[in-house]
């Protein structure tokens, strides 16, 4: 019996051991703590690169197609709000002082290797207000990416 036991003890640090030296390994590929490994920008996702470009105040909602026409483009427009670390921080504003507009934004990019190139989003832009839509660079891995911003569609929200 005690030999089953000191057998089993045994292996158990066997195991313990080897399972301590698989986790240092690994994170001796990814650099010291707390440096997070960066994709190539040629390897991001559609959605990685949508969270690049949007914080989290942002984002609008998914948009396909031309939705609401033109009908009050000339209500909205598409402006550099102030400078940042990385390019200008982009509004959509309102001049508008009676309704609420729907705007669909198109932003084009166009990263190397990387065949993701637009996205399109809708917000929503109250009168008289600013709704922000992202940045006009890209800053990722050391390198900078212009990003560009077109308004495509916009019209009224219907009150019922």
């Amino acid at each position: 019996m005690i030999k089953k036991t000191y057998i089993y003890l045994v292996l158990l640090s066997f195991v313990i051991i080897g399972s301590c030296k698989e986790k240092k390994q690994d994170s001796d590929k990814e650099g010291s703590p707390g440096q997070e490994q960066l994709k190539n920008i040629s390897e991001l996702t559609y959605q990685e690169i949508f969270y690049l470009l949007h914080e989290e105040n942002e984002y609008g909602m998914d948009f396909h197609g031309d939705m609401f026409g033109q009908e009050a483009a000339s209500n909205v427009s598409l402006m550099s709000k102030s400078k940042t670390d990385c390019g200008n921080a982009m509004v959509l504003e309102s001049s508008n002082t009676n309704n609420t507009l729907q705007v669909a934004v198109k932003t084009n990019f166009d990263f190397p290797g990387n065949p993701a190139n637009e996205i399109f989003r809708i917000y929503i832009v109250k009168p008289g207000e600013t709704v922000p839509v992202g940045h006009s660079t890209l800053c990722y891995n050391g390198a900078e990416y212009a990003i560009n911003r077109e308004i495509v569609s916009a019209g009224f929200v219907i009150k019922e």
